[in-house]
């Protein structure tokens, strides 16, 4: 169905809200809701459960979730019993599909806010956890993120890829990937990546707003953390995912 100006002539449904946002989901809908291609399993992620007994459990803290995509973590962290939820989402078709989310399925402890969240970290107070799934690896400075991140919390779940070379070296996009090098004089390396023309051009694209990014190397990312004082837990490593190797992290200090 898509966004139109135009009335509909069927009654109302949950499925219509879904149809908004025809062919640019990424999330697969619960029950039989059908959202398209939506082939992600993030209303049933093992990622957030697993965080939840690591960092949590979240059953009353206060959250701060950064780039929600389509909502289906807020909706897990409130089933997980979270006190509150904020959401900062820059995409503002992401943050639409947010807000049609938080309707289906009735979020009530849960803000979706609308804007870059690297401005909101650097004034706003202290949150009991971050979640940071998907969104490291589309950062120009992910430095500058994890400063900002570990100002704000000793709570940390992340999900990104990383770059490893011997892997990297293997792929068909391996030309997309720039040399790793030192980031700002610090210890700390990362890599270059571009974005595919392909990917910048879906409708539903939800990577960051430069023509690139830079991944962190793995031992540069679990260095970060320990450097600061935080006990790092890895698991969901998957060096030969399809997008690029990648991982999910537990830090708390």
């Amino acid at each position: 169905m898509a966004i139109e100006s135009k009335l509909l002539d069927v009654g109302p449904s949950d499925q219509n809200i879904v149809d908004l946002f025809q062919g640019e989901w990424s999330s697969r809908m619960p029950g039989d809701l059908v959202a398209e291609p939506g082939h992600a399993e993030l209303f049933a992620d093992h990622r957030l459960h697993w965080a939840n007994g690591l960092i949590g459990p979240f059953a009353d803290l206060d959250v701060l979730e950064l780039g929600p995509l389509e909502g289906a973590h807020a909706t897990l962290l409130e089933g997980l019993g979270a006190r509150s939820v904020t959401s900062i989402e820059a995409n503002p078709r992401a943050f639409l599909k947010c807000l049609c989310v938080k309707e289906l399925f009735g979020l009530t402890r849960t803000r979706f806010k609308l804007g870059s969240f690297l401005p909101y970290l650097e004034t706003c107070g202290r949150f009991d956890a971050v979640i940071a799934c998907g969104v490291l690896y589309h950062m120009a400075e992910p430095l500058r993120l994890l400063d900002l991140i570990t100002a704000r919390t000793d709570r940390v779940f992340l999900w990104t890829h990383v770059h490893q070379a011997d892997i990297v070296a293997t792929r068909a996009d391996r030309a997309l990937f720039w040399p790793p090098l030192p980031i700002g004089g610090t210890p700390y390396r990362g890599a270059r990546r571009l974005y595919p023309v392909v990917a910048k051009s879906w409708q539903g694209f939800s990577g960051g707003g430069e023509s690139h990014a830079v991944w962190l190397e793995r031992d540069s990312l679990l260095a970060y953390f320990r450097d600061r004082g935080f006990a790092v837990t890895i698991d969901f490593d998957e060096p030969d995912h399809v997008n690029g190797p990648a991982l999910a992290l537990c830090a708390r200090r």
